[in-house]
């Protein structure tokens, strides 16, 4: 009967350690990421590992972060419904399109912030390009996802102000997706079909520097500042993560405010963790252009929802912002 009591414990004692790695596993959070200087909060919350220092104030001893990149939103959002990504990263109208698409089911969607706020342009190597009007049909326009990107839809609406709403989706026909450092590099050597890409720095900002123009940006054609990207998770990891959910919004807040204290040293850990052969002196330039701006406080939801949802791109509107998010950011100044 000893042996069968020590056999038991040393069982019990086993189970235990198994618990316990389980509980460390489920610790696990991913978190994805894009490219560019509009990622450089996450890049500071990776480097300095921010949200691993919030979730411990928070009694959440232990977390692991995993930083996974991508090029775009549509395997961003098949990640995060299969439940291999718990924080995404996209666009307003690709963070809009989960929301109307999920309402109501058990993968539910919502934000929980605003990254940044900064224009993204189309650019154009053709001189002679001076509006939307002037691409013709050999023209190719590139965007990060052609009709469902934040680039996409900005230019749905530039063309629905052109040539009116049932010509929304007009220029649709000339946009083509690739990654946007891609698109770059072929517009800077002058090859090919593609003369305009919808671009964000520091590709606009090195095409400009190429002597290359903006047609039109996404402040413009929205009337304000909007968000470039917002973070989501499903209404399920919320609720059952709210502690996390917290760490990862305190962090994010700690990592934006760092870029206005020090944008140097913000631009050093772009540098280190993007690969970009950049200066720090010319990001620190773009960081300080007017227009940039890292805030959770998110803008022009609602201009994106109402467009998207005159053109059928969306089923469900938000009746506010605040639909779309959570609760904690209803105190916000947003739109």
């Amino acid at each position: 009967m000893m042996k069968l009591s020590q056999s038991f414990r040393r069982l019990l004692a086993a189970t235990a350690v198994l618990a316990a790695a389980t509980t460390a596993s489920a610790q696990e959070v991913r978190v994805a990421r894009q490219y560019g200087i509009a990622y450089i909060p996450l890049m500071i919350m990776q480097d300095q590992k921010l949200i691993e220092k919030h979730a411990a104030k928070a009694g959440i001893a232990d977390v692991k972060v995993t930083w996974q990149q991508f090029t775009g939103g549509a395997v961003m959002n098949d990640a995060l419904l299969s439940g291999n990504l718990d924080f995404a990263v996209v666009g307003p109208p690709p963070f809009l399109t989960m929301w109307a698409r999920t309402q109501g089911t058990a993968n539910q969607v919502l934000g929980i912030a605003s990254l940044n706020s900064m224009p993204m342009y189309l650019m154009t190597r053709n001189p002679a390009i001076k509006s939307i009007k002037d691409f013709g049909e050999k023209d190719r326009i590139v965007v990060s996802g052609v009709k469902v990107s934040t680039q996409a839809v900005v230019l749905q609406m530039a063309a629905a102000k052109e040539w009116g709403l049932k010509e929304h989706d007009k220029l649709d026909k000339l946009t083509v997706a690739m990654p946007l450092s891609d698109s770059m590099a072929l517009m800077l050597s002058g090859k090919g079909e593609v003369t305009g890409d919808f671009t964000v720095p520091p590709f606009s900002y090195r095409e400009m520097k190429a002597g290359m123009k903006p047609v039109i940006d996404t402040f413009s054609v929205l009337g304000g500042p909007s968000s470039t990207n917002v973070i989501y998770v499903t209404k399920k990891f919320a609720d059952g993560n709210p502690k996390l959910v917290q760490a990862f919004n305190a962090a994010l807040v700690e990592a934006q405010a760092s870029i206005a204290q020090d944008k140097k040293a913000a631009a050093a850990t772009y540098l280190k963790l993007s690969g970009d052969k950049e200066s720090v002196e010319n990001v620190v330039e773009m960081l300080n252009d007017p227009k940039v701006e890292f805030s959770t406080t998110p803008k022009g939801i609602m201009a994106f929802a109402d467009f998207m949802h005159s053109t059928g791109a969306i089923k469900v509107k938000p009746a506010s912002w605040k639909d779309a998010f959570v609760p904690a950011l209803h105190s916000a100044p947003g739109n």
